[in-house]
């Protein structure tokens, strides 16, 4: 899981540890302002669970990690993500939530690529991505649905529709198993 120290991340991993304990937890986070590992003290000794300090845009770390771990499933919750820091450094969200994105994308696809059958059968990319891709709801009684238009309205919003353009380009293109979840904070 990747951003496992953030507010939703942390209740992730925390949920995934405790309910599956055969599984093997990794949380890769780079612990900027939104990740605190003191939200995991709770889980931070449990045999099924390992810490990963590094950052989704460091492509050589992303692919060591990729080869000692051997991943079975990748859950990707890391991202920049308050509008209002995106409006004064949008670079910043474009780098991590749009280049850190492709850097798991291509890890993902080329570690999925060679493996075995039953295993590529049951790898699966989640991108966990934002109801802020939809722009603004025009009145209360309004819903997205996932065939609402993206209308992206903040730097924030445009790297998060950019990076779920790239999770459908990867399994469009090359058959990566994807998933994209929207999370509302309505």
């Amino acid at each position: 899981m990747t951003g496992g120290a953030g507010f939703i991340g942390s209740h992730v991993v925390r949920r995934f540890v405790n309910k599956y304990p055969d599984y093997h937890i990794y949380n890769l986070d780079a612990l900027t302002y939104a990740g605190n590992l003191e939200n995991l003290k709770d889980i931070e000794d449990k045999d099924n669970y390992t810490f990963l300090h590094g950052d989704i845009t460091d492509e050589t770390y992303i692919n060591a990690i990729f080869n000692q771990h051997k991943f079975d499933a990748v859950i990707h919750l890391a991202a920049e993500s308050h509008v209002d820091r995106s409006i004064s450094d949008p670079l910043l969200f474009a780098e991590t939530n749009i280049i850190g994105t492709f850097n798991l994308l291509e890890e993902s696809r080329s570690y999925w690529q060679s493996l075995q059958r039953s295993k590529k059968d049951n790898f699966r990319f989640l991108h966990v991505s934002t109801d802020e891709v939809y722009g603004d709801l025009k009145t209360t009684s309004d819903l997205f649905s996932e065939k609402t238009a993206y209308n992206p309205s903040s730097p924030y919003s445009a790297s998060k529709a950019s990076s779920d353009h790239l999770v459908r380009a990867w399994h469009r293109t090359y058959g990566l198993p994807i998933l994209i979840t929207n999370c509302s904070n309505n």
